[in-house]
Parts: structure tokens; sequence; C-alpha cells
């Protein structure tokens, strides 16, 4: 009995330990991440100038439970830093936290500081009563803030490849993480008939088949995921 008690407080204690270095892991990324930004060339537009571009992305509409295409769309235009999010439910925190997630990530695989512009995500294509929320989005807005940047600075690959969907999370140091209900939303990419590649995490679970039509790509990171999607 007291073997068994010990093991149980070394496992508990083992697993507190893992979870703190998990938190600090995380916490000195961001304070990495955060130094590298600050000494990073500032992005500087001409007044009016704005770059656009747009890119698919499925969810699973939350009244019905069923897959759902959109076209998300991000633009990048002379600004002071101001990140705004024309995505319904507006006030929800899992979109708002995803796209600064998106933001930091993108400035990190650009290598710029981009106080000096506004980026303002919006997505099209969804019925008043469908809600598509959450992380899921983010890897797609930050390959499309990759690809307005390098628009602006004429940088080439800077267009998306549009029949590709990205279906991925993504952290603020760019490393792109699985999503849920993944499968329905595959189907539902396959279903639509248009496209021929789906991305996803490369850690991303569920059985996922290439078909004739449509096959999947995994990404580790940002990086990668730009050198799928960009054009």
């Amino acid at each position: 009995m007291a073997r068994s008690k010990k093991r149980s407080k070394e496992r508990s204690l083992f697993a507190t330990f893992l979870a703190t270095s998990f938190i600090l892991g995380a916490l000195l990324g961001a304070v990495l991440a955060s130094t590298w930004i600050q000494g990073a060339p500032v992005l500087q537009l001409s007044p009016g100038e704005t770059y656009t571009r747009s890119i698919t992305i499925v969810g699973i509409d939350k009244n019905t439970g069923q897959g759902r295409l959109a076209v998300l769309t991000v633009e990048l235009r002379t600004g002071s830093g101001y990140l705004a999010i024309a995505i319904p439910p507006y006030e929800n925190e899992d979109t708002q936290k995803a796209a600064v997630d998106a933001r930091n990530a993108a400035e990190l695989a650009v290598n710029r500081d981009l106080s000096q512009v506004d980026i303002i995500i919006s997505i099209e294509n969804i019925e008043p009563e469908t809600t598509i929320t959450g992380p899921s989005s983010s890897a797609a807005m930050a390959v499309l803030m990759v690809a307005t940047i390098r628009a602006s600075e004429n940088t080439s690959p800077n267009m998306i490849c549009q029949d590709a969907v990205v279906s991925a999370a993504i952290g603020s140091t760019g490393r792109l993480e699985p999503v849920g209900e993944i499968a329905e939303k595959y189907q539902t990419v396959r279903g639509a008939g248009i496209y021929s590649l789906f991305v996803v995490a490369q850690t991303q679970s569920g059985y996922l088949p290439d078909y004739p039509d449509i096959s999947v790509e995994r990404a580790l990171n940002l990086e990668k995921l730009v050198s799928i999607v960009l054009e």
C-alpha cells in the first residue's frame, strides 16, 4: 500500500513538472518572439496603399454540426498596428486570440514589425445563422498575412493557390496545431468538387485518405505551409 501511494505521488509530481515546464516554455517562447520582433525592420506602406488576399476555409456550423465552406480575406493597409476581426460572432475570444497568434507568427515568418500597418480579417459566403469560430482558421489567417506582406514588398511568391483549403491552428511562434472534427471538414471540402488539396497540421490525427480528385498535405509550421499554398 505504501509503495502504491509512493508511485501515485511520483506520477502526480511528474505530471505537475511536465505542466509547469510546458507553461514556462510557452512563456519563454513568447518573450523571445517579442524581443525578436522589436528588432525587426518596420513594414511601412504609402497612404492609401492596400493589399488583399483570400483563401477558402472550412468550419463546422455550431447550429447544425455540418461542415461549411467560407472565404477568408486579409487586407493589409497603412495604419498603426490595428487588428480588426470581422468574423461573427465578433466577441468570440477564441477567434480573437487565434488572429493575434496568426499575426505574431506572420511577423516572425517575414521578420517584419507590423506596428505601422493595419490588418483587417473578414469572412464571406456565410449565412447569417451560421457560426464558424475558433482557431481552425488561424493558420489560413497567417499565410494570408504573409502573402499580403510579400505583395507589399513585391516579393514572390505572394499569390494564393485557389484550389487549396487549409484547416489548422497556429501558435504565435508559427507551429501548426491539429483541429477538431477534421474528417467532417475533409468530406465537406471534397464534396464541393473544386478543390484538389487539403492542408492540415503535421500532427493532425484522424483518417484522411487521398482520393484521385483531392490529396492531403501536412505541414509542421508556417514556413512549410507558405511553400505549399503560395504560388
